[in-house]
């Protein structure tokens, strides 16, 4: 079983960027355009917890096709998600498999690479390759419900962030407190993510999130779009790690952790706790209820 999941992971990963055009609409994704905004509603409706899988993959590569062949009529995306519990998981856990670090380090450095701003604005869990995903993203922004919990929850599994999750968090709060999270697969709540530095800014109502964020990115695609991107450069020239070094330090070591035993083993305890990565305890509390994978 283990090697045909690996040849279909393999094989959709080579066709995330060959076939994006073949998809006529992001079936994930609901987007919205007014006046130089795209909203881009996360909303995997094979998932109940909004997995990140090869469905949301997939729609993702087409949609950052799509930008990248249109830089002037959208200069701003705003990403949120359609399930306030749950902003996206984590990858689904059945096809985390050795080859899988590869086109997931390209798809989330293309978000990092467009030439319009990108949001994230966050309601609901957002760990592993959710969390890299937001940021992945130019600014992030929640609220402080308690459903607002991020983590790297990699390490407790076995492996590490496989896209880049470490290297992002030592950029944005520093080498001490990447690690704390890193290492313990805690999560952290709004409140305490924006005090940090892990996000801009967290709202106490849904209302203010979306209030602030909208405005921002109104007045952000009033500006040339070419002014946009070039200042998008000159700050990531400093502020974000090479793609060389996310492949070096996130993929290919992932590549080798995850094809072994105990990590296998680790992943197969967590499909069962969570019923193939069903609501409950572990999935809504994970930073709390990890220790279940040890008993």
């Amino acid at each position: 079983m283990f090697h045909s999941l690996l040849k279909f992971a393999t094989v959709t990963c080579l066709a995330l960027s060959a076939n994006a055009a073949r998809y006529p609409s992001f079936g994930t994704l609901q987007t919205t355009n007014s006046s130089g905004v795209l909203n881009v509603a996360i909303n995997n409706t094979f998932s109940p917890i909004n997995l990140f899988d090869f469905h949301v993959a997939a729609d993702l590569a087409n949609l950052i096709e799509t930008l990248q062949a249109n830089d002037t009529d959208i200069r701003v995306v705003v990403f949120s998600s359609g399930n306030k519990d749950f902003f996206i998981a984590h990858f689904d856990i059945n096809f985390v498999l050795p080859g899988y670090g590869a086109c997931f380090v390209s798809l989330l450095w293309n978000i990092t690479q467009l030439p319009q701003a990108t949001i994230a604005a966050i309601e609901g869990r957002a760990r592993g390759i959710g969390n890299e995903f937001i940021m992945a993203c130019d600014m992030r922004f929640a609220t402080t419900a308690p459903s607002v919990l991020l983590g790297q929850i990699e390490t407790s599994l076995g492996v590490i962030p496989g896209a880049g999750g470490g290297l992002y968090l030592a950029h944005e709060i520093g080498r001490g407190r990447a690690l704390e999270y890193v290492l313990s697969a805690q999560d952290i709540d709004g409140a305490t993510a924006e005090r940090i530095g892990w996000i801009n800014r967290a709202f106490p109502t849904s209302s203010a999130l979306a209030d602030y964020v909208q405005t921002l990115a109104a007045r952000i695609a009033l500006f040339p779009p070419a002014g946009i991107a070039a200042a998008k450069k000159e700050v990531d020239a400093v502020g974000r790690p090479s793609k060389e070094l996310f492949i070096r330090k996130s993929q290919d070591v992932f590549d080798v952790l995850v094809g072994t035993p105990a990590a296998q083993e680790l992943e197969e305890k967590l499909i069962a706790l969570t019923h193939n990565q069903s609501i409950g305890p572990l999935e809504l509390s994970y930073g709390t209820e990890v220790f279940e994978l040890y008993k």
